[in-house]
């Protein structure tokens, strides 16, 4: 093959490699990390934990950082974010190509004939024909590919928001099993003040002291109690059933939670800090500031309609009678200036719709800023009203158990009432009940903040507040 053509080609690939290589593809929002970090751990976890509760009956134990791991592993909605981020991350690719030499080859064989004073003549003819293309300069182009990766980006930040749904969700359901064991023990503890209590009403019948209604109604309550008690244990196991079908385990499996019970722990963090730090970090708020920049880049590819485009070309054609086509050899190199000098106003018309488009995203961003400031604002009261609510039925508990003691006492004494003492230990048992309500909507009001400000996906439920204040 010619040498000059080859040169020419050579130089017309290098050019290309260069170009594209100005642009290189790089992720300018680093918000998947975590999830491409604990895949691989989060697998081996949720195996481990199947191989274990394949024995029957045997429980599985685990902590809610494990819990949040497992699920993030198993979530399909997860992994459906994170194949719409391969695809984007995919489509890159296929907007950069067209920076990329394009090279093709052609091979034609034929038998042609003709006939002279009567002769008929047949001979075979081959040809090999090998083109480069180029684009040197299209402003069309280089707008489609900063748009295709403003798009990527913003599949990343929702990949992000994928991953914090996924992690609140599976704190809530391991916050709901401890939450509903712990009302188990609750309700446990009120059907054994209960039958305590007919104790003390069956020797106060036996020697006189009250009447047989005494009994009758303790008898009531007690089978109140032990109905609630029954309800409880239903309720701590669909919570059970529910948790291991979001970490992706067998429904049935027993769980053994890290933590017995429901704790408080201090929230140090103001209200207008919780808001900067979630409008600057919020997947939602980036996901909507990358439409806005891609449109933005949709705008400038529907101006360079009116811009000239240039590209470069080189062939080389070769023919012959033989295969291999040597009789004559031809080569050609050169470049194409395009102009679109006037499309009877259509390009002039998709300006106008990419601008109106632009305009929309950019509603759409300050919406996306005034939602995530409304989710802060409602998480962070929430989360106050729980703290206040954990103080008052604190002390309901502490005045409960007092009062349900002093008229217990009473009533073996003679000088009490039988309704005093079943209406102290029903006031008592929803006042445990109501604390117990209280350390969970606080803990959950905790998470549920931590995903409207955005916290990162591997940082531990409620470490939010030093990663806040720590700016």
């Amino acid at each position: 093959m010619n040498r000059k053509i080859m040169t020419v080609t050579a130089m017309l690939a290098a050019y290309a490699c260069t170009v594209g290589a100005a642009a290189p593809q790089t992720d300018t929002v680093k918000l998947v990390a975590y999830q491409q970090k604990a895949t691989a751990q989060a697998a081996s976890m949720t195996k481990a934990y199947k191989n274990q509760a394949q024995t029957k009956g045997q429980s599985v134990s685990v902590t809610l950082p494990q819990s949040i791991a497992m699920a993030l592993q198993n979530n399909r909605t997860l992994h459906q974010s994170q194949w719409d981020y391969e695809a984007a991350v995919a489509q890159v690719g296929v907007a950069t190509s067209g920076r990329n030499p394009a090279v093709t080859y052609t091979y034609n064989a034929s038998n042609t004939g003709n006939e002279t004073n009567g002769v008929s003549r047949t001979g075979n003819a081959f040809s090999h024909q090998l083109g480069v293309g180029v684009s040197l300069f299209n402003r069309a182009l280089d707008a489609q590919i900063e748009a295709a990766k403003y798009s990527r980006d913003g599949s990343g930040a929702a990949l992000t928001e994928a991953a914090q749904t996924a992690k609140l969700t599976a704190t809530s359901n391991y916050l709901t099993l401890i939450m509903s064991r712990n009302k188990v023990s609750v309700a446990e503890q009120t059907v054994r003040d209960y039958e305590e209590h007919l104790k003390n009403a069956n020797l106060q019948y036996e020697v006189g002291i009250v009447s047989k209604s005494d009994v009758l109604a303790t008898n009531t309550r007690l089978a109140n109690a032990k109905t609630a008690l029954v309800e409880a244990k239903n309720a701590a196991s669909l919570a059970e059933a529910k948790f291991n079908n979001h970490v992706g385990l067998p429904v049935s499996t027993p769980i053994v939670t890290a933590d017995k019970e429901l704790t408080y722990t201090p929230y140090a963090i103001s209200l207008e800090t919780a808001k900067s730090y979630g409008v600057a970090h919020r997947g939602a708020i980036v996901q909507a500031a990358m439409v806005v920049k891609s449109a933005e880049e949709n705008v400038s590819r529907a101006n360079a309609s009116d811009i000239p485009t240039v590209n470069a070309s080189a062939s080389r054609v070769m023919k012959g009678s033989q295969w291999s086509g040597n009789d004559s050899k031809d080569w050609s190199v050169g470049a194409t200036l395009s102009w679109n000098l006037w499309d009877g106003g259509q390009s002039k018309a998709n300006v106008n719709v990419a601008k109106a488009n632009l305009e929309k995203t950019k509603e759409a961003y300050t919406q996306a800023i005034d939602t995530v400031e409304l989710q802060v604002q409602e998480a962070y009261l929430n989360l106050k009203a729980a703290e206040q609510k954990i103080q008052s039925t604190h002390a309901a508990v502490e005045a409960g158990q007092e009062d349900f003691r002093i008229k217990t006492l009473r009533y073996r004494s003679g000088v009490g009432t039988n309704v005093d003492v079943l209406d102290a230990e029903t006031a008592l048992a929803t006042a445990r009940n109501n604390y117990v309500d209280a350390l969970y909507n606080y803990n959950l009001s905790m998470a549920t903040l931590e995903k409207a400000m955005g916290i990162p996906v591997e940082a531990t439920v409620g470490s939010g507040v030093t990663i806040v204040n720590q700016g």
